[in-house]
């Protein structure tokens, strides 16, 4: 089973921490999508990246497909559905894959500090074209401001709600 990372999951020491098993197989991109940076619905209390496909015609979205256990597909996360989409890898080939998307994406809004440093960190980590990473830079400064910008990483394990993420 394929899973296509994009945004946090990029980042080595957070995709360990939900996918152990992850292997990477290839870089790859998902035409007509966008890594955005969108509040939970009506909620507004921070922002959460997004995989979005509508309004993205001519855009891409880049990240890993990993191999991943068939378990994932019963996770569970606050505000978070599973989606699949074919994306196409580095190597030529297409993969079908699943990845968390949001439930209802909310108006544009950037996540707390603690979150959103690990964007970039993941795409230096996973040396994604500097262009590339301009570009996400780019997205998350359009983005309203997070009211919460500082807010502490909540403490102890990360989980499936929303409040421990």
């Amino acid at each position: 089973m394929y899973y296509f990372g994009y945004c946090t999951y990029l980042l080595e020491s957070e995709l360990r921490k939900y996918l152990p098993e992850a292997k990477k197989v290839t870089h790859a991109t998902a035409p007509n999508h966008q890594v955005q940076f969108r509040a939970a619905g009506e909620r507004t209390d921070r922002g959460w990246c997004h995989l979005a496909d509508r309004s993205t015609y001519g855009k891409a979205a880049q990240g890993i497909v990993f191999e991943v256990d068939e378990s994932h597909l019963e996770d569970h996360f606050d505000d978070f559905d599973i989606v699949f989409l074919t994306v196409r890898g580095d190597d030529g080939q297409a993969y079908d894959c699943f990845t968390y998307v949001l439930s209802q994406p909310g108006i544009r809004m950037r996540p707390p500090r603690f979150y959103w440093e690990r964007v970039p960190q993941g795409l230096a980590e996973q040396q994604f074209p500097a262009a590339y990473q301009a570009e996400v830079q780019r997205t998350f400064d359009e983005a309203a401001e997070c009211p919460d910008f500082d807010r502490p990483m909540p403490a102890g394990a990360p989980g499936r709600s929303a409040d421990s993420r």
